[in-house]
């Protein structure tokens, strides 16, 4: 360790003489919503993080891959199969935000420079913006179900589903200008909430199919096509991917860890275990709407909205709202906001930056995207092929370095520094991003390229880290060392 930076059990912190030398530089990026938190201010333990990822996965978008998946063509168990398994990857990411305090665009900084940087980074925001603004339109379609019950002249309303579409926007860029701290107070006690509400959508499609294992017994629930393994990749593709944009943002979270044991434990207690009780939710919930109504609905929220019974409409929809709310603040506003207040923080400030996520969420479109199973999933798809290169490289540049330790200092440099690269641009890092991204997304034009682009974020991960071990190894044969 050096005078700038000191080791404390899981930590690597900046001393006082650390923080100064940072200042020196008039081109940092040191600021309020960056700046590593110190051990004391740590609050997060296991259950915290086990409570986030509940918060996250108990939600509408997992329910809707699930039954997504059975009106795609998978029987009951191929869908749980898919999914459980894909969620796993979002786990990995956490190890740099606990052990350095820091968030993920100087994680991004760290693997592709200053400049080289921005157009990861910003891709991540970008793509933070259209799941916010998919979740909002799915809060929304709840709001508007509480309206109709309570005010049923607001369904006569011109307009009065993009109404709804606004209200839920504004609650959502309201909490998120509160921070990441009042999320954790939201996950901590609506997470219980939601569960005990999954038990009852349960409950109630087992009483409508004549008990629990029927449900597994309905056309619905066995609506496999037999050709799993021609949908299995995408399928799977798809379910990393809508996890992958939460997991580069791990570290924006696991810096307020305890410590590594804290957030590796709650991750893997939270992660998989509530994915499976939500897929099986979904599966529930679409076999319950076939027999109660007569079709397998895949949006829970078109689905409350079939019951006459205003107590069931208005609770339910809350639930939902709820659902999406913790989501979606949690794992698309917040860590948007830090990417672009972080790329641009002498004028974006971290305020300015929610806002302009709000804004973005509404140009996206989302009610286009959200209309039938084939958009959402062609959009995730589509997101897969840049997120999986991008995660493939931040996990080789920061596994290379992992038993050393990072110079926090150049981290929050832009004009010099370990981490400058070459005019700050790393540019193995950029160009493998760019080559894997161009010929995995040419697979969804080009019939012959097809299977990369139905395997875009796996293949996108192996690619990029072996071509960047690849020229990392090659780089250091023929770079001549330096004369003692």
């Amino acid at each position: 360790m050096t005078t700038y930076q000191k080791k404390t059990h899981d930590f690597v912190e900046l001393t006082p003489a650390g923080i100064k030398k940072i200042q020196t530089y008039p081109n940092n990026v040191y600021n309020d919503e960056t700046c590593p938190i110190g051990g004391k201010h740590r609050t997060w333990n296991a259950f915290s993080f086990a409570s986030l990822w509940v918060g996250i996965i108990v939600s509408i978008p997992v329910y809707m891959l699930a039954s997504g998946l059975l009106s795609g063509g998978m029987n009951w168990w191929q869908a749980i199969f898919t999914i459980v398994l894909g969620h796993g990857p979002a786990v990995l990411l956490g190890h740099f935000g606990t052990k350095y305090s820091t968030n993920f665009p100087l994680l991004s900084k760290f693997a592709f420079g200053p400049k080289g940087n921005v157009l990861p980074t910003l891709v991540r925001g970008i793509l933070g913006c259209f799941w916010f603004g998919i979740q909002c339109w799915i809060g929304g379609t709840a709001i508007h179900s509480i309206l109709s019950v309570l005010l049923p002249a607001f369904s006569n309303l011109p307009f009065n589903h993009y109404i709804a579409f606004f209200l839920f926007l504004f609650i959502n860029v309201y909490l998120g200008l509160k921070g990441s701290g009042f999320i954790k107070f939201i996950e901590n006690y609506l997470a219980i909430i939601l569960i005990v509400l999954c038990f009852i959508v349960i409950v109630w499609a087992s009483t409508l199919a004549g008990g629990f294992f029927n449900v597994f017994n309905n056309a619905v629930a066995q609506s496999g096509s037999g050709n799993f393994w021609s949908i299995f990749w995408p399928s799977l593709t798809s379910m990393i991917a809508f996890d992958s944009t939460i997991a580069l943002n791990m570290s924006d979270f696991t810096r307020h860890a305890k410590s590594q044991k804290s957030q590796v434990i709650g991750q893997l207690i939270g992660l998989p275990f509530t994915t499976l009780f939500i897929v099986l939710v979904g599966i529930f919930g679409s076999v319950g709407s076939k027999i109660a109504f007569g079709e397998a609905i895949w949006e829970p929220a078109t689905l409350i909205s079939k019951f006459n019974n205003p107590i069931v409409v208005v609770t339910f929809s809350l639930v939902i709202a709820g659902a999406v709310l913790t989501t979606n603040v949690a794992g698309n506003l917040i860590p948007a906001g830090i990417v672009f207040s972080s790329l641009w923080g002498k004028v974006v400030k971290y305020k300015r930056a929610i806002l302009a996520v709000g804004l973005f969420g509404i140009v996206t479109r989302p009610w286009v995207i959200i209309k039938n199973p084939a958009n959402y999933y062609n959009f995730i798809n589509t997101i897969a092929t840049v997120l999986g290169p991008m995660t493939g490289i931040y996990m080789v540049m920061y596994a290379k370095p992992l038993k050393k330790q990072l110079n926090i200092v150049d981290l929050f440099r832009r004009d010099g520094g370990a981490y400058y690269y070459t005019n700050g641009w790393n540019i193995k890092g950029v160009f493998i991003l760019a080559l894997v991204t161009l010929v995995v997304l040419l697979g969804k034009f080009i019939p012959a390229l097809q299977v990369l682009y139905n395997s875009s974020y796996i293949i996108g991960v192996l690619t990029a880290s072996l071509l960047y071990l690849m020229l990392d190894h090659t780089q250091a044969i023929w770079t001549p060392r330096p004369e003692d």
